[in-house]
């Protein structure tokens, strides 16, 4: 009788060690110096590949340990492709004066910014706002603990 031969044994997952911090600081080191190879175009596509990760990450994490707002995510972006605030602000046609509010998650974005960040970006503005509005949510849940407690269909039906 053959024995049937799993992805798990293909990849070596039964042969795996423990690294040293040694080795995953080589590791590092050799994986910033194939990233600092590429060419920039190539580097701004990791990076947005790695942005659109996180974000499809995020949201499917039931309760995530903590809360990051969209601004939270765009600044981190912004910063990686190098892309100052003020210039993307302008941009997208937010104030200047006012994209640190969106930044620091004291103003929502529209659907229309959502929309605009969909063309940028390529990732999809429902994603964004199923990250608002799950943040939303959240915080109503985390700031009115209890509030909501004593509704109950039982005792609407039995009204």
């Amino acid at each position: 009788m053959k024995k049937k031969i799993e992805f798990d044994d293909v990849i070596g997952i039964d042969q795996q060690k423990e690294l040293t911090k040694k080795e995953h600081d080589l590791i590092r080191k050799q994986r910033r110096k194939l990233f600092e190879n590429r060419s920039s175009e190539d580097k701004i596509n990791d990076i947005l590949t790695g942005f659109r990760f996180s974000l499809k990450n995020y949201a499917e994490k039931e309760s995530p340990e903590k809360v990051i707002s969209l601004g939270q995510f765009l600044n981190s972006l912004l910063k990686q492709v190098d892309i100052k605030k003020s210039k993307f602000a302008e941009y997208i046609k937010i104030s200047p004066r006012n994209i640190n509010k969106y930044i620091n998650g004291e103003r929502k974005f529209s659907i229309e910014h959502a929309l605009k960040l969909e063309k940028l970006f390529n990732v999809q503005a429902k994603l964004l706002l199923e990250i608002q509005l799950k943040n939303e949510l959240i915080e109503m849940k985390h700031s009115n603990k209890g509030k909501y407690d004593n509704y109950n269909l039982k005792d609407l039906l039995a009204v």
